[in-house]
């Protein structure tokens, strides 16, 4: 996922640890820590113990763990937010690997043509 500037990390550790108090409180297991560049980010655990890494992206406001639409969720509304990531968590996580994490700009700009 790359580089993230050092001085979001307040606000991204903040959203994650409410978002993971309200995980816990649905009953599921969860880990704050951070990733191998150092990005802060939660280990979501599903029924069968498989884990995703769930990440807060400042500039859009998103919980994301995927590059698929269905897999980001506002930061804005916290209950909801953990109601969706526990639920996916429920189901069970995709058996593929998490992939590249990290919106796609240019589908979002092709999304919204000039």
């Amino acid at each position: 996922m790359g580089k993230f500037n050092e001085r979001e990390r307040p606000f991204m550790d903040r959203l994650l640890l409410e978002l993971r108090d309200r995980l816990v409180h649905l009953g599921v297991e969860v880990h704050h820590l951070s990733d191998q560049d150092n990005r802060p980010c939660l280990e979501v655990f599903d029924k069968n113990l498989r884990c995703r890494r769930v990440y807060a992206h400042l500039a859009f406001m998103w919980f994301f763990w995927g590059s698929d639409n269905s897999e980001r969720y506002s930061c804005h509304d916290l209950e909801d937010a953990a109601e969706v990531i526990a639920a996916a968590a429920q189901a069970g996580w995709p058996l593929e690997e998490q992939g590249h994490l990290g919106p796609d700009l240019q589908k979002i700009l092709d999304a919204y043509p000039s």
